[in-house]
């Protein structure tokens, strides 16, 4: 695939992505974000904004976590 979007599918197994993030349209990312939400309290947390929207993803690790940041601020 494209190695400048981010595609997400409903399951393991989809042939299509829900959605498909082009990174060139990132304005911002956001790593280490907190939330009140019991299921996220402990979990490691970052963001992508776009202009049109931003979206919240979660790593396993506080590595991965960086991993992904440092990746998309790359580009």
């Amino acid at each position: 695939g494209d190695p400048d979007v981010l595609e997400y599918y409903k399951s393991d197994h989809a042939k299509k992505p829900i959605r498909v993030i082009d990174l060139h349209c990132c304005e911002q990312v956001d790593a280490g974000l907190t939330f009140k939400r019991k299921e996220f309290q402990d979990s490691f947390v970052f963001d992508i904004k776009t202009a049109e929207r931003t979206f919240y993803l979660v790593a396993e690790t506080e590595e991965e976590m960086n991993r992904w940041v440092r990746s998309i601020c790359q580009l």
